[in-house]
């Protein structure tokens, strides 16, 4: 599952926003990619997140597809994506014992 998570983060670092999605889209509170990118890529690197830090991923997982159906069509990959990196850094959060 790491090395998944992996490469959806890569493609994620490589794809650009889509057309019409600015940078505020993304820094929506209700899909905070930039919290959902650091916590994986810190997951990914093997690094515990805290209980409340897999707390807040779970629940930034759970809810992560949910606006999807109300962006255009054209920007839906690359929140869908968010979703996928989210889940899967979730599931391995949980995985790993966190430093207490």
């Amino acid at each position: 599952m790491r090395e998944e998570l992996e490469a959806v983060l890569h493609a994620h670092r490589v794809t650009p926003l889509p057309e019409g999605i600015d940078r505020a889209s993304v820094c929506d509170p209700d899909l905070p990619s930039a919290e959902i990118v650091g916590w994986a890529t810190l997951v990914a690197a093997g690094v515990p997140l805290s209980p409340s830090e897999q707390d807040r991923l779970a629940d930034t997982a759970a809810n992560a597809f949910a606006l999807i159906a109300l962006l255009p069509v054209a920007a839906r990959p690359y929140f869908a994506r968010l979703g996928l990196i989210a889940t899967l850094a979730s599931a391995l959060a949980v995985g790993a014992p966190a430093s207490r």
